[in-house]
């Protein structure tokens, strides 16, 4: 495992001395600065935005504030925090595994994949782009290419390309079936009637991005294939620890799966239930990407990982639950 520091990473690039620009657009009651921040960057700490506030790096309509102030509709915001506060970027990326042709890296959790699902409101909100894990490897060498995603709040190991032809033997991959993703998850409710079990359902997401799962097939819904086993229980606490392999990959896949079946992610904050995470206290999900492995046809130049199970260590997982 490789481990490239903060300082490649930021340093040379462009986020480490940010200035980002945003308007107030929704007028509420009450609105104060540090209550519109905390929504705004959710991912930034209160210790953080008070030093900001002390050293006078926010600035209300063109002037520095110091304090927290009631806000207006149409009031201007200029905030300078760095990217790596604001959405708490990791101080270090994880190389799991690399060679000539794939990276594999390590994505914890709050970070996105990719902007793929940006759009101008998402934009417009946070004054820019949020920087992605593709945008932070990129740093490393632009040719890199991410070939698949995770959830913003689901951990584990993503994919690279480091050139043309693997990109195109991965992205085929992946579509065909010749990658192998395995996760593991932690489950509320421990009572499972079996071990070991494989789901067939139809997945059909709407208009606001909710993936909602049938037992017959619908317009417009795609078959999903989720196999799980069992690896332990905890009686007490009422949860479980599941391996989860995919068949097929849809969004939200696993997750709308197991809430399905009465056993949601522990912390999944759109298909799991609120008074399980409040017992737990956790408010991201507890789902991880933990091992690919390869079935590459004999004439793919990337056939020899075939011979590879490329895993993350137990210690990104274990112990979630204390």
């Amino acid at each position: 495992m490789l481990l490239i520091s903060s300082l490649d990473f930021y340093c040379k690039k462009m986020y480490n001395l940010n200035m980002r620009t945003i308007y107030i657009e929704n007028e509420k009651n009450n609105q104060t600065l540090i209550s519109y921040i905390k929504n705004t960057y959710p991912s930034l700490s209160s210790n953080m935005l008070f030093k900001a506030l002390r050293n006078k790096d926010i600035k209300v309509n063109n002037k520095r504030v110091s304090s927290d102030i009631s806000l207006n509709l149409n009031d201007k915001l200029d905030i300078y925090i760095s990217d790596n506060f604001l959405f708490n970027l990791p101080k270090s990326t994880n190389i799991i595994y690399e060679d000539e042709n794939i990276l594999v890296v390590y994505k914890p959790q709050g970070i996105l994949s990719n902007i793929e699902d940006y759009d101008e409101k998402d934009i417009k909100k946070i004054g820019g782009f949020e920087p992605t894990l593709e945008t932070l490897i990129k740093n490393i060498n632009p040719k890199y290419n991410i070939c698949h995603r995770l959830d913003r709040n689901t951990a584990g190991l993503v994919i690279f390309s480091k050139n043309d032809m693997s990109y195109n033997e991965l992205i085929n991959a992946f579509k065909e079936g010749y990658i192998i993703k395995e996760y593991l998850a932690y489950v509320s409710n421990y009572k499972f009637t079996k071990k070991h079990d494989i789901l067939e359902k139809y997945i059909l997401k709407d208009n606001d991005g909710y993936s909602k799962i049938y037992d017959t097939k619908i317009k417009n819904s795609q078959k999903i294939i989720t196999e799980y086993n069992v690896e332990s229980v905890n009686k007490d606490l009422d949860y479980a620890i599941l391996k989860v392999l995919i068949h097929t990959g849809k969004t939200h896949q696993i997750r709308a799966q197991l809430a399905n079946i009465s056993h949601p992610i522990i912390g999944d904050l759109k298909y799991g239930k609120n008074e399980i995470n409040k017992k737990f206290k956790i408010y991201k999900q507890l789902l991880f990407a933990i091992n690919y492995s390869f079935n590459f046809l004999e004439s793919s130049p990337l056939y020899y990982l075939n011979e590879k199970n490329i895993t993350l260590d137990k210690s990104y997982y274990e112990n979630k639950i204390r």
